[in-house]
């Protein structure tokens, strides 16, 4: 990708990525944003006006080159547990699109999370998480009037405050060991300066009033939210339950 991007070499990629990453938390929308404010590497006699970066270009290549060993073994207590679940669910990632629906195909959740279900970076730019906007074409694919109907479940702390900010019901996953760490302030830990170093700001904070509840992993969820997993004909009393 440094070298269909032009780059001269891929300190000086990384570089001008992380610099728009830190604001939007989206290589494809750094990328996209560079590009519009003139900071790609165009090459000579491209011309002016044209879109150079495509997004499905670094999905492609995302999809086909990354180490996705990294995910490690298929969690099955996990998929069983996800498609046990009555809930419509929505995969919604900053992430491109077929590099997501690999991801979830790796971890084998492909089938809890089809395709009509799942929302990344290419589906709503120009925006992307944690914008009203982008939050606002999902709603209208999936046909939601009211936000407050949905529950939020990540690991960023950006996207957990513009979700409760829309209405949504918020559930931080904080990151295994985290809610363990028994720290008067989260920020200082080296969990919280790992989160740090890739996306400034976003450390989980489980004292933030943006969170209603939060865990480190999510096959704590239903342990929490037990009434996600009743039927729709009591889907009333999973509502409540969510408000508490």
């Amino acid at each position: 990708m440094t070298a269909k991007l032009n780059f001269p070499d891929a300190e000086s990629a990384k570089k001008l990525r992380d610099k728009y990453f830190q604001k939007y938390h989206s290589t494809a929308k750094a990328l996209a944003v560079a590009e519009a404010e003139g900071q790609l590497p165009l090459p000579e006699g491209w011309p002016k006006g044209k879109k150079y970066f495509d997004p499905n270009d670094l999905s492609e290549w995302w999809a086909e080159h990354l180490n996705f060993a990294l995910l490690g073994e298929k969690d099955v207590e996990l998929i069983e547990m996800l498609e046990s679940c009555p809930l419509n669910m929505v995969a919604f990632s900053n992430g491109p699109r077929k590099y997501v629906l690999r991801v979830l195909r790796e971890m084998g959740l492909d089938h809890v999370f089809p395709e009509n279900r799942v929302f990344a970076v290419n589906d709503v730019l120009p925006t992307c998480k944690p914008e009203k906007e982008a939050f606002e074409k999902v709603f209208d694919a999936i046909g939601i009037k009211d936000p407050s109907e949905c529950i939020m479940v990540e690991d960023s702390m950006k996207n957990i405050r513009a979700a409760k900010k829309l209405g949504m019901l918020t559930v931080l996953i904080a990151g295994l060991g985290r809610l363990k760490k028994n720290v008067s302030n989260i920020s200082s830990n080296t969990f919280a300066e790992a989160a740090e170093a890739t996306k400034p700001g976003d450390a989980p904070d489980n004292s933030d009033p943006a969170v209603d509840f939060c865990i480190e992993h999510i096959k704590e969820l239903k342990s929490i939210l037990p009434g996600l997993w009743i039927s729709n004909d009591t889907l009333e009393e999973t509502r409540l339950l969510g408000n508490f």
